[in-house]
């Protein structure tokens, strides 16, 4: 991996990492480009989604972090996979871990959908524009599954 530059010799991307063509928990055969990142010291793998929202984060990993997400700031209402889901907003640190170069704090916003009793959540985690990727530059790389990553300072 080579860190990506300006031409005029500015960083573009501090960091780069590996990423993954298959989320493990998504039924989908397309590819996508599906990383690793840690709240706190919880790994989770999410699928860059650049047409969503916030950090989309599973019920189940909610319970999980628990007290690292702290108290909600809001509640919204998305549609995910063509379904509508009503749920609370975070706001919470993550960190892409770099293969090359740093890695990178970012402070997003997450949603967690508020299921229904007995509901079950099919979908994987997603890390959307919104509240969440618009906080950083980046690029991809398919021939190598490289995603670049830095600061927007």
């Amino acid at each position: 991996m080579t860190i990506l530059d300006f031409r005029d010799g500015r960083t573009f991307a501090s960091g780069a990492c590996l990423y993954a063509d298959h989320h493990p928990d998504d039924r989908s055969i397309l590819p996508r480009v599906v990383l690793s990142l840690w709240v706190g010291d919880s790994r989770i793998v999410a699928i860059v989604d650049t047409g969503g929202a916030y950090f989309i984060c599973p019920p189940a990993w909610a319970e999980l972090l628990g007290v690292s997400l702290g108290e909600p700031i809001g509640s919204e209402e998305l549609i995910i996979r063509g379904i509508r889901y009503r749920g609370d907003l975070y706001r919470t640190g993550i960190r892409l871990r770099a293969g090359e170069g740093a890695s990178l704090n970012l402070d997003v916003t997450a949603f967690v959908p508020r299921l229904l009793p007995g509901e079950e959540w099919r979908f994987p985690s997603f890390l959307g524009l919104q509240g969440c990727l618009e906080f950083l530059r980046f690029a991809v790389d398919p021939t190598t599954n490289t995603f670049f990553f830095g600061p927007l300072v």
